[in-house]
């Protein structure tokens, strides 16, 4: 089994046009965290005016992140695209901006699962943290 976890704009409530695509392909599994740390990244391309959610491992177990967890069911129909969305496919120069990486899930039913999740790996200093670990807390209007 394939699964997914999202945490900002690939999520049910963004809205966006990628987790359109994801939940074509996909079936939701439930809600979760990972143990990472959250930032609002504002746009390289289009600073002030567009900013995302990045998500980078912690060592801190108190560290959370929350998203969603989906289990995949064409993993060839979403991990292309996505891979090209989040900046880390083989088109992509590198370093990428995301990493597509196997991390555990805790689902709130305390079951824990491993699933592919796209984690951040640009420097932070600049970004703003987001403490609580939920995207929509800041973008609640994301699409």
């Amino acid at each position: 089994m394939t699964l997914l976890f999202v945490y900002g704009t690939l999520t049910t409530t963004a809205d966006h046009p990628m987790g359109a695509l994801l939940r074509r392909h996909a079936s939701s599994v439930g809600e979760g965290t990972i143990r990472a740390r959250l930032y609002l990244i504002d746009d390289p391309d289009d600073p002030g005016q567009n900013a995302y959610p990045g998500a980078l491992p912690s060592p801190d177990p108190d560290d959370r992140v929350h998203g969603e967890l989906h289990h995949i069911h064409n993993p060839d129909a979403v991990f292309g695209p996505l891979d090209d969305f989040e900046g880390c496919s083989p088109d992509w120069p590198e370093p990428h901006e995301y990493v597509r990486r196997t991390i555990e899930v805790i689902l709130h039913d305390g079951t824990r699962h491993g699933a592919e999740c796209y984690l951040y790996t640009w420097d932070v200093s600049t970004a703003r943290p987001i403490p609580e670990g939920r995207f929509s807390d800041v973008a609640p209007d994301v699409r």
